[in-house]
């Protein structure tokens, strides 16, 4: 579970977003990462519980770091004020479908999963696998625990049909999408209760055959 230490650190760095404050609390820092770590690690083992391919995955591999690439960014603020962490097989490094979990201070927690911001080839796949496998997709974002549970998918869509496909296609209405992915917001009070891993179990459980299907589009 998070501890309130934790999210108390993430608010405090938010009101000074500036190297030498962090470096003055670099200990706070380190308590609240290794809590986050902690957390993590019993995500992982949760997941796998109905995910084989998460079986030994390492939490520090999954870890975002806390600076922030401001090189091409009006926001020069160094670093982060939110822990994230992308379960993928293989690590965050590795482009597929995984699971995400982001915490941050002010009602902004969510579990995620899917796939964000796939390159052109991951896109082209998936695509062509959702116009191979209709009814198979339809039926995962259809079913009732999904959309009570998320609604629809989340992130970005183009506003006419992607090069290749009419605009009339049977299934334009998802191959529109851009990303892949779909989100639960958390917060902080279930973040800090003890049935939090029991509702973590529950929202990735609700997203395991969405992410199974994506895997296949992929790596087929």
């Amino acid at each position: 579970m998070i501890d309130q230490s934790t999210f108390d650190f993430l608010s405090d760095l938010t009101r000074n977003n500036r190297r030498e404050w962090y470096h003055a609390n670099k200990d706070r820092f380190k308590d609240a990462q290794q809590n986050y770590i902690d957390f993590v690690a019993m995500i992982l083992f949760r997941i796998s519980e109905f995910d084989a391919e998460m079986i030994g995955i390492e939490p520090k591999d999954c870890l975002f770091r806390i600076y922030r690439d401001i090189r091409f960014s009006k926001d020069k603020t160094p670093y982060k004020t939110w822990f994230g962490a992308s379960m993928n097989p293989g690590g965050r490094k590795r482009m597929g479908a995984g699971y995400y979990v982001h915490v941050a201070p002010g009602g902004n927690s969510f579990f995620a999963g899917g796939v964000w911001h796939p390159d052109k080839e991951t896109l082209a796949a998936i695509r062509d696998y959702i116009v191979g496998w209709p009814k198979q997709f339809e039926m995962i974002v259809k079913d009732p625990g999904f959309t009570d549970t998320f609604g629809s998918l989340g992130g970005n869509r183009l506003k006419v049909a992607p090069t290749g496909y009419p605009k009339d296609h049977p299934q334009i209405q998802w191959l529109r999408y851009k990303d892949f992915i779909v989100s639960k917001q958390i917060s902080e009070k279930d973040l800090q209760s003890d049935q939090c891993l029991d509702i973590a179990h529950e929202i990735y459980g609700h997203m395991a055959e969405f992410i199974g299907f994506l895997r296949k589009a992929i790596f087929s």
